[in-house]
C-alpha cells in the first residue's frame, strides 16, 4: 500500500507542477516553447523526485527541499485559485489573474518556508 501512495504522490506533484509552471510561463513570458517545456519539465521532475523521497522517509538537501516545497505549494495555490475561479465565477476575467499574481507568490513563499523547516528539522 505504501508503494501505491508513493507513486500517486509523486505523480500528482509532477503533474501539478508541470501544469502550473507551464501555464504561468506561457501567460506571463515570451519564452520559446521548447525552453518553456524544458523549465517546466525540470521543475516537475525535481518535485516528483522530492515527493518520492518525502514519502519514503528519506532526507533531502536544503536547496532541493526549498525549491520543491515552493513549486509544489505554489502549484497547489495556483491550481486552486486559477481553475477554481473559472469554475465558480464563469463571467469574470480577474479570477485567473488573482491566481497568477497573488495566490501563486503567496504559495511559493509559504512552500519555501515549509521546505526549509522540513530540511532543518531534526526528526
Amino acid at each position: 500500500m505504501l508503494s501505491l501512495i508513493k507513486i500517486l504522490a509523486s505523480f500528482f506533484s509532477f503533474l501539478l507542477v508541470l501544469f502550473s509552471i507551464s501555464t504561468i510561463l506561457t501567460i506571463t513570458s515570451n519564452l520559446p516553447v521548447g525552453l518553456n517545456a524544458a523549465i517546466s519539465l525540470a521543475l516537475a521532475l525535481l518535485s516528483g523526485w522530492f515527493s518520492w523521497q518525502l514519502t519514503s522517509g528519506q532526507r533531502a538537501g536544503k536547496s532541493i527541499a526549498i525549491v520543491s516545497g515552493a513549486s509544489i505549494v505554489g502549484g497547489i495555490f495556483f491550481t486552486l485559485v486559477f481553475l477554481g475561479s473559472m469554475v465558480i465565477i464563469k463571467d469574470t476575467s480577474q479570477g485567473p489573474l488573482i491566481g497568477i499574481f497573488i495566490a501563486t507568490p503567496l504559495g511559493v513563499i509559504l512552500g519555501a518556508i515549509g521546505g526549509y523547516q522540513y530540511a532543518t528539522s531534526k526528526i
